[in-house]
């Protein structure tokens, strides 16, 4: 009997195979009770797995005993086949029993054995692959666990290497307006010599190929998704010709969607072929999907200078976007939330008077989003992470709320938002407050981000009808009430049945300080019952800014029992803390003797599990911290914790012992720490101090205790203000500016207070800073005559140059720019491309006042450019990007 097989032919217009039609014909054979390389017992090499009958009867008996794999001197079948390929696979399928294959080389006389499989288990189909020689012949041997029957089907085949393995012939993808993606697959890829070894995503061969041509913007993404291969890696080369020299332009390991690859080129050559090197991070094979696209232009606010202002409403108004064309923008602090960035865009906030701020995004197109806010002295500053979310809110949706301590009034800050699968869309967004004057924030939490299960809190205000509030599948949410001072406020707590209370809490919160809070376990009936005014509160302990000040070494007891306000740590200043702040106290001291410090945190209970954080040396106290921890414990052991104990490390995760190593200290330095309750059982802790080598820590070491400096550009000045916890014996502060950050001189003075156990607010005009960057600081000055200096504050200012936007925009033959210059102007006015590099460069004398610049631009490329005007003083002015049709 001979079986035709079918002609297979598999075609994919990227990572295409291609297998040649082929016809085989094959004769059914039968194992043999011996050794023996007859036609009878030859197996035909397939490119797939064609089962062929490999009977062992009762009737064979044991002729030969190989070694490994439970080998025995059982009764053994043979057959044999010739190598047609490097790579063979050898598959046997009992009907039952448990077979041995082994594999040899070499006249039947003389065996040489060469590999060996068993997977174990009656029934269960054994595979063995082998490296093989093409025309040289292999015996298998197949033997039963014991001497009985067993029938099955033997397959030999040798698949084919992919047709894009090999860079003779790699596979061509045409660049896409978006992401199409097409099955790929490194089954069987040998590894590419000659091309440089890619950089990233630990490479180690079975690698495969593509190529693309450059679209006319010169911008290609190229996106990796998982099939059976979940993390890829993937590189972009230029070459001068297929089998040249190669150039690795970019390699990337996890950019994309989980673990797989992602690339967003620019500075492509239009028209120009490159070469893609897919394989899986630290080898092996399977199947994955690819696609290369050329992205539209990036949007307006595709950086943080480009922000688009979001109005603060008194309601959640809406405003519908997209990051459609976004890129990632480079340099900017991970936010710790939302996945890996693909393409995010940008809008500026400015906080407003109350110091209230709630952000919400719900889903466009947009599947998943994520959005982080940061603080920063301008638009091209440094950036500073303060919070990030992608799920909090209802149904999973990105939610932020900020309140006094987190923001400052009239300060811009910028938000960032992206989706946390990697793809683009649209989306809505708002920012907005309360309008009342006087008013509680009611905010409520679920640690597990599912709702309180019907649980709620009723508010009544007065004589008006009593609310409900509570959380029906979100983590948090914030509700503004507003009231009169005097009017008598009613809270009430009802569990309703619901279960996992503990997980469950909440807080009235007035200015920066908590009115009343309850849970986890909240107590239920009426909690809270009072005639509360409009004044501020000062911030709980469970706050930075409101932590104590530790002013001797004796020990002392806390009993932490909420998060506070403020979310004083983020992905960035949090250390091992995972948790964040979880039920939590914060502390300050300042070592009046140096030395080294231990400590002991002994939890009331030993059964609670109790964390801490350690920040410094610094010389202010700084809230919320802005760097890593000094020392750091999250063990997820209980009972006692702190430093020492014969510990030599600094910081330890979940699987530490408890205990991180002492901390040298200087006299002076300041220090801020946080206790934690991870276990949340609102029980108290003790802590107790061991001073060695001269250390001790006091409140009279520093006349003045820093809260914070900060500054902003108001017109044309810069307004300095500065804050104080205490002072003693304190004369003046001296204003100091400088152009360089290095010399600094004097440029005004403010009396001090002398002594002071309250907060102090200082402010200062400069009323001509310098054009661009201006360095402050304030020396303090004791009434004996010694000096304490703040941290800088470095705030960009004046510049000469006011642009307005390139039009019209896009544009097919000339770009006009409304400049505004406050006296005639030497400009050089320069374009660049895409990638970054000089296309076109004009010198241009401007007059006084506001004059369009206009520039022929019929020439060049369609795609997209950037203008940038430099004035007499070197200063870069960004024009903004345009299009030529």
């Amino acid at each position: 009997m001979t079986t035709r097989l079918p002609v297979l032919a598999l075609r994919r217009s990227f990572g295409a195979l291609l297998l040649c039609a082929a016809t085989t014909m094959v004769s059914a054979q039968t194992a043999t009770d011996a050794c023996t390389y007859a036609a009878g017992n030859q197996y035909t090499v397939g490119a797939s797995c064609s089962p062929q009958t490999f009977n062992k009867p009762n009737a064979f008996t044991p002729t030969y005993t190989p070694t490994g794999c439970g080998a025995s001197a059982n009764d053994d079948a043979w057959g044999w086949f010739t190598a047609t390929a490097t790579n063979t696979i050898i598959t046997y399928t009992p009907g039952s029993g448990n077979p041995r294959i082994h594999l040899f080389d070499g006249a039947c006389g003389s065996l040489n054995q060469l590999a060996c499989m068993n997977a174990g288990g009656n029934g269960v189909a054994e595979t063995l692959t082998y490296a093989t020689t093409i025309g040289v012949n292999y015996m298998i041997r197949i033997q039963a666990g014991n001497n009985t029957a067993m029938n099955g089907t033997l397959c030999v085949w040798s698949p084919t290497v992919p047709a894009n393995d090999i860079l003779v012939e790699p596979l061509h993808s045409s660049v896409n307006s978006s992401c199409t993606n097409t099955a790929g697959t490194n089954a069987f890829a040998t590894n590419t010599a000659g091309p440089p070894a890619p950089t990233c995503a630990n490479y180690s061969g079975s690698d495969v190929w593509f190529t693309i041509v450059a679209p006319a913007s010169g911008s290609v993404n190229i996106e990796t998704s998982g099939g059976t291969i979940n993390d890829s890696g993937l590189a972009l080369y230029s070459a001068t010709a297929c089998g040249g020299t190669f150039t690795q332009l970019a390699c990337n390991d996890d950019n994309g969607v989980n673990l797989m690859s992602t690339i967003n080129q620019t500075g492509l050559t239009p028209g120009t072929t490159y070469y893609v090197r897919v394989w899986r991070y630290g080898g092996g094979t399977g199947t994955f999907n690819i696609c290369a696209w050329e992205p539209p232009p990036p949007p307006a606010n595709d950086n943080p200078c480009g922000a688009i202002a979001l109005a603060v409403n008194t309601s959640c108004t809406t405003t519908t976007t997209t990051n459609s064309g976004a890129t990632l923008t480079a340099g900017i602090p991970n936010p710790g939330c939302g996945n890996t960035i693909v393409g995010d865009v940008w809008f500026a906030i400015v906080a407003p008077a109350n110091e209230f701020l709630t952000l919400r995004i719900t889903p466009g197109t947009m599947t998943d989003p994520a959005m982080a806010l940061y603080s920063a002295p301008a638009c091209g500053g440094a950036m500073t992470l303060m919070q990030c979310d992608d799920n909090l809110g209802l149904g999973n949706e990105p939610f932020l709320t900020f309140t006094p301590g987190n923001l400052v009034t009239g300060q811009t800050y910028y938000l960032r938002v992206w989706n946390a699968t990697g793809s683009q869309g649209t989306f809505n967004l708002c920012a907005f407050t309360t309008g009342a004057s006087c008013f509680v924030a009611l905010r409520l939490f679920d640690d597990g981000n599912n709702g309180w299960g019907g649980s709620r809190v009723t508010v009544q205000v007065g004589a008006a009808p009593a609310v409900n509030y509570t959380l029906t599948t979100e983590g948090a949410n914030i509700f503004y009430i507003p009231f009169t001072a005097g009017q008598l406020i009613q809270v009430s707590y009802a569990t309703m049945g619901a279960p996992n209370q503990g997980q469950i809490y909440y807080f009235l919160q007035i200015g920066s300080g908590i009115l009343f809070s309850g849970g986890p376990n909240p107590a239920a009936g009426l909690v809270y019952a009072a005639l509360p005014s409009c004044g501020s509160i000062p911030p709980p302990a469970s706050d930075c800014s409101g932590g104590d000040r530790l002013c001797t070494g004796t020990s002392f007891t806390g009993s932490p029992s909420n998060t506070g306000t403020i979310a004083d740590l983020n992905f960035q200043t949090r250390g091992c803390l995972a948790a964040d702040e979880r039920q939590g106290n914060w502390y300050h001291f300042i070592p009046s003797a140096s030395g080294t410090i231990g400590m002991t945190i002994a939890p009331s209970d030993p059964a609670d599990d109790y964390d801490f954080a350690i920040w410094g040396p610094a010389i202010t106290k700084q809230c919320p911290p802005n760097t890593s921890p000094y020392r750091c414990s999250f063990s997820g052991n209980t009972g006692n914790t702190g430093l020492g104990n014969g510990a030599s490390d600094t910081s330890e995760d979940p699987s530490g012992d408890k205990w991180v190593s002492t901390m040298p200290v200087l006299v002076g330095e300041v220090y801020t720490m946080y206790i934690s309750n991870f276990s949340r059982s609102g029980l108290a802790f003790t802590l107790s101090w061991q001073f060695t080598n001269g250390a001790d820590i006091s409140c009279l070491v520093l006349p003045v205790e820093w809260l914070s400096f900060e500054g902003r550009p108001v017109d044309r000045t810069a307004e300095l203000e500065w804050v104080t916890a205490t002072e003693t014996g304190s004369s003046h502060y001296i204003v100091e500016r400088s152009s360089d950050g290095y010399t600094f001189e004097a440029i005004g003075q403010l009396p001090a207070a002398g002594n002071s156990y309250s907060t102090l607010t200082y402010q200062f005009t400069d009323a001509q800073p310098e054009r661009g960057l201006n360095y402050y600081r304030i020396k303090q000055v004791d009434l004996d005559g010694t000096t304490d200096l703040s941290e800088v504050v470095t705030l960009p200012f004046d510049r000469a140059v006011d642009l307005g936007k390139p039009y019209p925009n896009p544009t097919a033959d000339r770009i006009a720019i409304d400049i505004t210059v406050e006296e005639a102007e030497a400009l050089d006015i320069t374009v660049l491309d895409a990638s970054g590099r000089l296309v076109r460069t004009f010198s241009h004398r401007q007059e006084a006042g506001t004059h369009p610049f206009v520039a022929p631009v019929g020439d060049l490329e369609p795609g997209a450019y950037h203008l940038l005007v430099t004035d007499s003083h070197g200063e870069t002015t960004n024009g903004g990007r345009f299009i030529v049709e």
